[in-house]
C-alpha cells in the first residue's frame, strides 16, 4: 500500500530525475509509456516448437516452452477454437508448427526446413490424421491470410484462398 510519505518521496525523486531545462533523464519511470511488444511471426512460433523438440523436449512441455512468446491475437483465437477438439496445449503447438511448415511451397524450402519436418514427424505420427487435417483447415481459415514472416496480410495468399474456394 502506498503511504503519504512513499508518495512524497516518489514525487521528489521524479523531480530530481529532470534536467534543469525540464526534460526527463533517460530513466524509465513506473508510469512511462512502453511500446507494445510485437507478436512473434508464424515462422518464429514454428522455430520455437522445433527448437524444443530437437533438444529432447516432449510435446507436453511445448506450452510452457512457448509461453514467453508474444502471440498474435489470431493465434490465441485459433488455439481457443482448437481447444474444443484437443485438450493438450502441447499438441496445439505441434499442430500449428506442422501447419506453418506445410504451407510453404517446396520451391521455397531450404535444407534446414527439411530438418523441421524431420523433427515434427515422429510426434505427428502419434496423432489421428483426421485431427491434423481439421486443425489445418482451422489454421487456414484463421491464419491463412498472414505470411510466415510477419502479420501483414499477404494479398497473394488471400487471392489463392478465394480461387481455391470456388
Amino acid at each position: 500500500m502506498m503511504t503519504a510519505s512513499n508518495l512524497t518521496s516518489a514525487l521528489v525523486q521524479s523531480l530530481k530525475d529532470k534536467h534543469p531545462d525540464g526534460t526527463r533523464l533517460n530513466r524509465a519511470g513506473p508510469f512511462d509509456f512502453k511500446p507494445p511488444v510485437r507478436p512473434a511471426s508464424l515462422q518464429d512460433l514454428c522455430l520455437a516448437v522445433v527448437e524444443h523438440l530437437a533438444h529432447g523436449g516432449q510435446v507436453y512441455g511445448l506450452a510452457s516452452h512457448c509461453q514467453a512468446l508474444c502471440v498474435h491475437p489470431d493465434v490465441s483465437q485459433a488455439f481457443w477454437r482448437l481447444s474444443q477438439l484437443i485438450k493438450s496445449p502441447g499438441v496445439m503447438w505441434l499442430l500449428l508448427a506442422d501447419w506453418i511448415d506445410r504451407r510453404r511451397p517446396m520451391t521455397e524450402k531450404k535444407s534446414s526446413d527439411q530438418d523441421v519436418s524431420s523433427v515434427l514427424l515422429p510426434h505427428l505420427q502419434c496423432l489421428d490424421p483426421a485431427l491434423i487435417d481439421d486443425a489445418g483447415r482451422l489454421f487456414d481459415r484463421l491464419l491463412g491470410a498472414y505470411g510466415n514472416e510477419g502479420w501483414t496480410p499477404a494479398r497473394l495468399q488471400r487471392l489463392l484462398r478465394s480461387i481455391r474456394a470456388k
